[in-house]
């Protein structure tokens, strides 16, 4: 998954855009820790600045005061094996006959080799293989025959099958579009002349503007000299038909943003409140798995009355991304990644809440690394329910055959990872703790629903 971020200043001011853009994307950095890049819009030249790196390593003062502008996108990234190489890092600029268009898009398309397939068939030239160039050219191609920017995005949306959230900018607009399903979530807000659009509102919260809300599933909202305007898909489309994806709420968004009316956090202390319910533990003490796990282990310890504290620190120059593929780079991984508060974990019986369990080597590392410190027994919940299905969607690219809940039972992967017991909340809990979300969610993961399709369905 990505983060993505776009400003616009409809009164036309330079200063200080492109550290805008700097800001709502580093505050997004935990959705991508692989590269990072900037676009912005100086009265119709683009400038681009972009390189493998966290958003730290790749831009410094230098760098973003030669970035001036009116406009301007973000993106980050997370890895990818579809995606990979300098050549993949967005934003990606192009000059059409229409003019310059730069986009920046956290997507997966379904039907992404059967389109550019066709589109190689009528001389278009790839340089990369991401579908944010795949958009932008069947983008080019539809703006010629269409009135303006937006219904050249409707042709486009119409020929795309997936999932994403996409950032467009041409010389006189900023045009943010969510899919159809709403499964990548996008956010609008404002601050004096400036509006901005967000993968979340934690971004808009760094930059002190207003959030003004959601987009609806579908939905093309244009940023322009004269204010905002919005466009749908599907006029009949509600924000109730909206299917957001649910590891947004377990795993990969910060928990102090809001998404779809729903706070992070709060769902997922709710998940602990209810995991405690339906599988409680006799322990002396509750740990979260930092940092994804905390809210769900304060929310457990809470409906158990047991004290919550700290077991384990994460080093927190250690990305996402960190884990390696190798058995001894994963436990070299987890040893650099955490370290054991030795003196409040020894001689106590433990419950650790972490917010899910894919392949379980890193849960099995962390299990041995709190028992040589001292651990009597080790209790593990799990604040989302088994993951059977690799997702095509980008959040865990895992197939089948990786996820030991696909083929193992409860206990097989309790014995597995070395637990004394081990315990995932229900599906019904788990979106029964969404309260205040004004929208549906996608469990694919779980449950197998693959509502946007699969590639498969598209690659006949």
């Amino acid at each position: 998954m990505s983060g993505i971020f776009g400003t616009y200043d409809i009164k036309g001011q330079t200063q200080d855009v492109a550290k805008d853009a700097y800001y709502g994307v580093f505050s997004l950095q935990h959705r991508g820790q692989e590269c990072a890049g900037i676009a912005v819009n100086d009265n119709g030249t683009f400038l681009v600045h972009k390189a493998m790196g966290l958003v730290t390593d790749v831009f410094d003062e230098v760098t973003l005061s030669a970035l001036q502008g009116t406009c301007a996108i973000a993106h980050c990234k997370g890895g990818s094996p579809r995606e990979n190489g300098p050549e993949a890092i967005q934003p990606i600029s192009i000059k059409s006959r229409v003019g310059s268009i730069a986009l920046t898009s956290d997507s997966v398309i379904m039907n992404a080799n059967k389109v550019r397939d066709e589109l190689k068939d009528q001389g278009a030239i790839f340089q990369t293989n991401t579908d944010s160039e795949i958009i932008l050219s069947l983008f080019s191609r539809n703006r010629i025959r269409t009135e303006d920017c937006e219904h050249a995005i409707l042709e486009t949306m119409k020929q795309i099958h997936g999932v994403y959230a996409m950032i467009f900018m041409t010389e006189d607009k900023l045009i943010g579009v969510r899919d159809p399903y709403g499964l990548r979530p996008l956010i609008l807000g404002k601050k004096d002349d400036r509006y901005y659009i967000s993968s979340e509102s934690c971004a808009l919260d760094a930059i002190g503007c207003e959030t003004i809300r959601d987009f609806l599933p579908g939905e093309i909202i244009t940023i322009s000299k004269d204010g905002m305007s919005s466009l749908l898909y599907n006029e009949a489309t509600q924000k109730k038909d909206a299917k957001v994806c649910v590891f947004e709420y377990v795993y990969v968004a910060r928990p102090d943003s809001l998404m779809d009316k729903m706070s992070i956090f709060d769902s997922r202390y709710r998940v602990g409140m209810a995991l405690a319910k339906e599988s409680p533990a006799d322990v002396d003490l509750v740990i979260g798995a930092p940092d994804s796990g905390n809210a769900a282990a304060e929310g457990y310890a809470a409906g158990l009355g047991v004290a919550y504290g700290s077991g384990l620190l994460k080093n927190r120059y250690v990305g996402r991304t960190f884990i390696k593929s190798t058995q001894q780079q994963r436990e070299l991984a987890v040893r650099m990644k955490f370290a054991a508060l030795r003196t409040a974990i020894k001689d106590k019986k433990i419950a650790i809440v972490d917010d899910s369990l894919v392949r379980g080597t890193t849960t099995k590392h962390i299990i041995s690394f709190l028992r040589e410190n001292g651990a009597k027994e080790v209790h593990v919940r799990l604040a989302s329910p088994p993951v059977k299905f690799g997702c095509c969607y980008g959040v865990n690219a895992s197939s089948e055959t990786e996820l030991p809940a696909s083929t193992k039972t409860t206990e097989e992967i309790r014995d597995m990872i070395g637990a004394d017991s081990l315990a995932y909340i229900s599906l019904e809990s788990l979106r029964a703790s969404l309260n205040t979300i004004d929208c549906g969610v996608c469990s694919a993961c779980f449950d197998g629903d693959f509502i946007a399709g699969k590639p498969e369905d598209d690659e006949v």
